[in-house]
């Protein structure tokens, strides 16, 4: 997920259930995060053409 210029944000496949049963909060900068990224974008995107806005334009990208 973008941040700042130069930060990306990941989290663990198990957010979700740190946030829904044990009421995690992430740092409020990783929510913001979470909430800028375009759906429609990600939502029509099929591998390897996934938007990852945190990256170089001129990122080489692994396909295997």
């Amino acid at each position: 997920m973008p941040g700042e210029p130069d930060i990306a944000y990941a989290a663990p496949f198990l957010i979700t259930h740190c946030v829904t049963a044990h009421d995690y909060r992430p740092p409020q900068v990783f929510i913001d995060a979470v909430l800028a990224v375009d759906l429609d974008a990600w939502a029509a995107a099929r591998w390897p053409d996934v938007p990852f806005p945190c990256g170089p334009d001129d990122a080489e990208r692994m396909l295997e």
